[in-house]
């Protein structure tokens, strides 16, 4: 009887709900294998497909993106199952400066999940002075943004500053953003090495402070705030406008500055599933997005995305649902097939 109420309880009680848990998984986990996921709790992802998804393997970009802007096809492989990737050279101060995708105009949500894996030539170099200064180039770039597509001025975006050295996150034309400072610095960021970038972005209420934004770099956290504004005077929601490198000054230089990226993932949900290499979410060091094709409460088909992942010894399965509460990690062992086994239990997020 006591187990009766006590789950009854759970059940009622807003916020409290049971946590998906992965029971297994049939399929090879080799590239662009269909593996199908079972467990129970997944919660609902209507599209099981994501909004965007471009490994440009095909040779040319998905055509769902809005705008490419200044990206071109090039040839640096991230791992050995790719082949293409996006490059521009930033420097100057036409439009070679938009190293950026921009989301559909006709695609809006309250939440986003975004991702996308960059790297930077060893002739990259960030501006160090203020606009007009001497160095001014690649001293004000934006590395993510959210924007409406209409006349609206309120948007977001995550912003280094070389002049100083920051890396600050807001709202601009609004009253109290809240924003804060990305951790992981952008001066430290390792040339002629791919990186992944993930951020995870909710709308506030119209004039509150309870929007949210995550942001990890590598799979370290670099934000974690629930307190910010998005909105205040206009109600529309907004897509991603930047996803990947604006270089805001630019210069009239003649020097390189290459960028590339590739594997770029924006869906209006958080929920997904990533293969991981450690079996705690929060311990990983390289996760890789998986593709779903379809979604169910208790089954989830995916299009297996090793990435450079592979060689890895171990690796962990992770669900996130539409909340952002992550599943317990499952083990996928060596030749990336088998049944597989529960990893350790991890963190939950509201």
């Amino acid at each position: 009887m006591f187990l009766i109420i006590a789950l009854f309880i759970v059940l009622l009680v807003p916020g409290w709900s049971l946590a998906q848990s992965i029971a297994g998984y049939s399929g090879t986990f080799e590239q662009g294998n269909s593996v199908i996921i079972n467990g129970s709790s997944f919660g609902e992802k209507p599209e099981a497909v994501p909004v965007t998804w471009d490994n440009m393997e095909t040779g040319q970009f998905n055509p769902l993106w809005q705008s490419t802007n200044a990206l071109s096809i090039g040839t640096d492989s991230r791992h050995q199952n790719s082949s293409y990737c996006g490059t521009a050279n930033m420097a100057g101060s036409g439009g070679e400066r938009l190293a950026y995708f921009t989301g559909d105009n006709g695609t809006l949500g309250e939440r986003w999940f975004v991702q996308y894996w960059f790297k930077l030539d060893t002739n990259f170099d960030w501006g160090t002075t203020g606009y007009g200064e001497d160095d001014a180039n690649l001293a004000n770039v934006k590395i993510f943004r959210m924007w409406n597509p209409g006349r609206v001025t309120e948007n977001f975006h995550l912003n280094q500053h070389g002049w100083d050295r920051g890396f600050p996150y807001y709202t601009e034309n609004v009253s109290d953003a809240r924003g804060g400072s990305f951790s992981q610095r952008w001066n430290t960021w390792s040339k002629g090495e791919w990186h992944c970038l993930q951020f995870e972005f909710k709308e506030s209420s119209m004039g509150g402070n309870d929007g949210v934004f995550r942001g990890w770099f590598d799979c370290a956290v670099g934000a974690d705030n629930t307190e910010i504004m998005t909105r205040e005077d206009f109600p529309q929601y907004k897509r991603p406008f930047i996803i990947g490198f604006y270089n805001a000054w630019g210069d009239t230089g003649t020097d390189r500055d290459d960028f590339y990226i590739d594997d770029v993932y924006i869906d209006n949900t958080w929920a997904r599933v990533e293969l991981g290499d450690s079996s705690d979410y929060d311990f990983c060091t390289h996760r890789e997005i998986q593709v779903p094709s379809a979604w169910s409460s208790d089954t989830i088909t995916v299009s297996a995305n090793v990435g450079s992942l592979g060689g890895v010894d171990e690796l962990y399965l992770f669900v996130t649902d539409h909340d952002g509460n992550v599943s317990d990690g499952f083990l996928v062992s060596g030749v990336f097939d088998g049944p597989g086994q529960p990893g350790t239990p991890i963190r939950e997020q509201n």
